[in-house]
């Protein structure tokens, strides 16, 4: 937007305590951003190797027990559910640093403004956006921001409950495991068959509970990840502002929506 002179106003107008708190905002943002938690890159390596390593002497003793097709089932479902949390929480420092670029584009769009139009110029025009940035699209972007904030939680909720599953399904395979691989040599008498399908009774129940557990937290995740995508789909419409929504004329096409601030007072008649 042109200055009086008619020149547009420099960068250089924001005062240096502006630019401080630019800069102390930005540097917050990258902090947070590096200061998230992380995972041992190798951590879903060993949850393979521990499953490879002792599903066999399991599937081995569910099938010496007489429970080789149901228990077989189960457990390709429960490893089929383990997974590398790592995505999820790239996932949550995604929506960490979109919501502070969120505040800083809120923040340069409010100094902007203040800084460099409001300063040189009055009229129709300024005032109504003046209105527009207080009441309603700073008001959007907090909305926005509390949408990423959600989003980031979610996604670190569910990072953590599938550390949480994979912790406790490689415990319950390891204890299964090595459980079944004593037993089975024992299988022939009567004493150790009957041992096999007890603890084959056992797991499959700690195995189904296990099951049962995780896919109650994954639900209630989804819901509320279902009601973030309609908060997400409602601001898309407010942000998507035209005339109508300012109830104004496009900037330029009448020249007294913009007034120099130094503009010559009009003479009475």
């Amino acid at each position: 937007m042109p200055t009086p002179s008619g020149r547009p106003p420099r960068p250089h107008h924001v005062s240096p305590t502006v630019r401080a708190a630019q800069n102390r905002a930005a540097r917050a943002a990258q902090l947070a951003g590096r200061n998230q938690v992380k995972v041992d890159p190798d951590f879903f390596k060993r949850v393979i190797n521990l499953i490879k390593t002792h599903n066999r002497p399991i599937l081995a003793g569910l099938a010496a027990s007489g429970l080789a097709v149901a228990g077989a089932a189960m457990v390709v479902a429960a490893v089929g559910n383990a997974s590398d949390p790592r995505k999820f929480f790239e996932d949550r420092s995604m929506w960490n640093e979109m919501l502070g670029d969120l505040k800083l584009s809120a923040w340069d769009v409010w100094i902007s403004f203040f800084s460099l139009i409001s300063p040189y110029w009055v009229g129709h025009a300024s005032e109504t956006v003046q209105r527009y940035l207080r009441f309603e699209l700073i008001g959007m972007f907090d909305e926005l921001g509390r949408v990423a904030t959600e989003m980031s939680t979610t996604m670190t909720s569910l990072a953590w409950d599938v550390v949480e599953y994979d912790l406790k399904l490689v415990s319950l395979l390891v204890v299964a495991g090595t459980a079944f691989k004593a037993l089975l040599p024992f299988r022939a008498s009567p004493v150790g068959r009957l041992a096999l399908g007890a603890t084959a009774v056992t797991f499959l129940s700690l195995l189904a509970s296990l099951l049962q557990e995780f896919a109650g937290k994954i639900k209630a995740l989804d819901l509320k990840l279902e009601t973030l995508g309609h908060k997400i789909f409602e601001l898309r419409g407010l942000f998507s502002v035209g005339e109508d929504k300012l109830h104004l004329q496009a900037p330029g096409t009448d020249p007294d929506l913009w007034e120099p601030v130094t503009k010559e007072p009009r003479e009475a008649h």
